[in-house]
């Protein structure tokens, strides 16, 4: 008998992969459009970068660090964050984390309890919809308008504030759309969360894989409102498995003391994360190499591609990701007969052809009818799944 909080977890990223190694146990090849993992497609980990984890290693540094971090590693963090958004950020408003997960992990676990409400991005990760409800919470989605670029649509958000919502989450670039909100509808959204008395949440692990546009920090935006940040080092710097992440408070009026020294008892009842990659990212944040640009000017390709093809297949659509490495296309259902909704199809395309992509409502109610394919594969590889595509629909 396992507890109904645990029972309520679903992640459909990981359960299309069950789903897929079935399919290849029959012999079928498996393209892998579904996770957002750099590293096992054809971006390799700079060899400056591992070699700096095994010099920590056999440097010694194989004991447990200072359970916020090693404070070496929040010097430098302070440094790099105030440096990239023009903030004033101190080592002690930082937090190291088991990757980004913890960190939303802990933030979720502080806040929320009795039905309380985190406002979410409609589509968005499903870790904080299911965090949420773990929590005993209700996550609450207000609408990314697909037909205005993904733009969140802001008197959608400003209804659905009740007197139990505790914060406003934003991500951006988003996952999955590939999108990034706009400076102004981010001042919008701070503009509100400051009238309502709540906090946000930036989740910016995609900070710095963008293509056309610049990055909006919203610290940078905010005077009073306070901005709990969130990114870390697994998909810039190519080291997902390392699980290295970490948070900062940008906390001008000090709203946050009680919950950030909360967060801090359940950092130190875990004791730390891993210590040889945090001294190993310390030499990241001093040298952070060219590996960024090289991966960003790759992707950009692959989009261009991924669009193009997407774009010209009937019943589908398209809106150009400016972040991250996923496109999110509709599919007209209605048009396409076949199959019932996004979750059917993207089952009948794997064990078809060998494809696998994640279905869009595993994403939330407003990812309903889409598929969100990543782009990372080499072309030659992505001709292959969009040919695959075409004659699947066919």
């Amino acid at each position: 008998m396992i507890s109904q909080r645990i029972n309520s977890i679903s992640y459909a990223i990981r359960e299309i992969a069950a789903i897929a190694d079935k399919v290849a146990k029959s012999g079928k090849k498996i393209y892998h459009l579904n996770i957002g993992d750099p590293v096992i497609y054809d971006f390799n980990t700079p060899h400056y970068i591992s070699q700096a984890l095994a010099d920590a290693s056999f440097g010694g540094k194989n004991y447990y660090v200072n359970s916020l971090g090693a404070p070496e590693l929040r010097e430098e963090l302070s440094r790099s964050i105030n440096q990239r958004y023009n903030l004033k950020v101190s080592s002690s408003d930082i937090l190291v984390t088991t990757g980004v997960t913890e960190a939303i992990f802990f933030l979720i676990a502080a806040t929320i309890e009795n039905k309380k409400e985190l406002l979410i991005p409609g589509p968005s990760y499903p870790l904080y919809i299911n965090y949420t409800k773990f929590f005993d919470g209700v996550p609450i989605e207000y609408e990314l308008d697909e037909n205005n670029n993904w733009e969140p649509n802001i008197d959608d958000l400003r209804k659905k504030i009740t007197d139990k919502t505790k914060a406003i989450l934003i991500c951006s670039p988003n996952n999955p759309t590939g999108v990034m909100y706009s400076e102004k509808m981010i001042k919008n959204i701070i503009d509100i969360a400051g009238e309502y008395g709540l906090f946000i949440l930036s989740d910016e692990i995609y900070d710095q894989i963008i293509f056309e546009k610049e990055f909006t920090c919203p610290a940078t935006l905010s005077n009073d409102v306070p901005i709990i940040g969130l990114n870390g080092f697994s998909k810039t710097h190519l080291v997902t498995g390392w699980r290295l992440g970490y948070m900062y408070y940008h906390d001008p009026e000090n709203k946050l003391n009680d919950l950030k020294e909360g967060i801090a008892k359940m950092a130190r009842a875990r004791l730390s994360a891993s210590s040889i990659a945090q001294y190993a990212a310390i030499e990241i944040l001093k040298n952070p190499g060219t590996h960024t640009q090289e991966m960003v000017a790759k992707l950009k390709e692959r989009r261009d591609y991924s669009l193009n093809r997407l774009r010209k297949i009937e019943g589908i659509t398209c809106v150009e990701a400016n972040g991250a490495f996923y496109l999110f296309p509709k599919f007209d259902f209605a048009e396409l007969k076949k199959w019932k909704n996004d979750k059917e199809f993207v089952i009948d395309f794997l064990k078809t052809t060998g494809v696998c992509t994640v279905y869009g409502s595993g994403f939330g109610e407003y990812g309903n009818n889409h598929v969100r394919f990543t782009f990372l594969p080499k072309v030659e590889i992505l001709e292959i799944v969009y040919n695959l595509l075409e004659d699947f629909i066919k």
